[in-house]
């Protein structure tokens, strides 16, 4: 019982800040569950992939109310996403996890390198690149941003990049059941020019389907464990309520300079984790 609860407050936290980030939980979930509670790391995969999706189920309501979700890109980029968190999920069950986790981490830290160069002071996206385009396609957005009381209008562009590496935000959400936000996130917000509330409300609607799909592989794997993945889906369906609701009056630039060092903190932590020195 007292690991149950232990695992119900765990995932509040990782619901919490995944949502508020657009990462889903898993990314904080998955390493707890692996290094302090003894969890055989695919089993704690499957649960976090599974969380993910309770997740988005809970989180991305407030954001769709408050009408930062881009519902209609989501649609768009979903098609590549699903289809790489079906071969991330069979390459999680095949390949050694330390090789995984290694490549993962640079990746995280390159990314987080990224964004920190591109923030800007303005605070009405929270980085360069954010502004009106043509609209041949009807995909942009605009919302009130309750933490600058200023509406923001956006066209995201560069589909050409977009879809192509979300095909790999998949692959990695099924290789670590994180629901792919921390390459779907900097991909919307550096290279489409989507404000960064946007991105990460959009990411939180998106990685509920790409999870559910990676999930699919790890059951028929034998890897979802009840036990583990009930009292994940039951904390963080809590904790995505609160972080939409703390993250719709966060100022835009203060979110992503959290985001920014929590993307440097797991890839420390992947890097040691990798390497075996946990």
């Amino acid at each position: 019982m007292g690991e149950f609860l232990g695992i119900i407050a765990v995932a509040v936290g990782a619901g919490t800040l995944g949502t508020m980030l657009g990462l889903g939980g898993g990314v904080f979930l998955v390493p707890i569950l692996s290094l302090f509670f003894g969890v055989d790391l695919k089993v704690a995969i499957a649960a976090g992939a599974i969380a993910v999706v309770a997740n988005s189920c809970s989180g991305s309501a407030v954001y769709l109310r408050a009408r930062f979700t881009n519902v209609r890109m989501a649609l768009l980029m979903l098609t590549s996403m699903v289809a790489g968190g079906l071969a991330g999920g069979f390459l999680a069950v095949s390949l050694p996890q330390s090789v995984l986790k290694g490549g993962f981490a640079a990746l995280l830290m390159y990314v987080a390198i990224v964004m920190y160069r591109r923030l800007t002071p303005s605070g009405t996206g929270g980085f360069a690149g954010v502004e009106m385009r043509p609209d041949p396609h009807n995909l942009g957005g605009r919302y009130l941003d309750p933490g600058g009381n200023h509406n923001v209008e956006y066209v995201p562009h560069k589909f050409n990049i977009g879809l192509p590496v979300a095909s790999l935000a998949g692959v990695a959400s099924g290789m670590f059941g994180i629901g792919g936000g921390p390459i779907t996130v900097p991909l919307y917000t550096i290279v489409m020019g989507v404000p960064v509330k946007a991105a990460t409300s959009t990411s939180s609607f998106m990685f509920g389907m790409t999870a559910s799909a990676s999930a699919f592989v790890y059951y028929e794997a034998g890897k979802v464990d009840p036990s583990i993945a009930v009292p994940c889906v039951l904390g963080i369906i809590a904790g995505a309520k609160i972080g939409a609701a703390i993250a719709s009056r966060v100022k835009a630039r203060a979110l992503a300079v959290f985001f920014i060092f929590t993307l440097i903190a797991l890839s420390i932590s992947m890097a040691l984790d990798g390497f075996g020195v946990y």
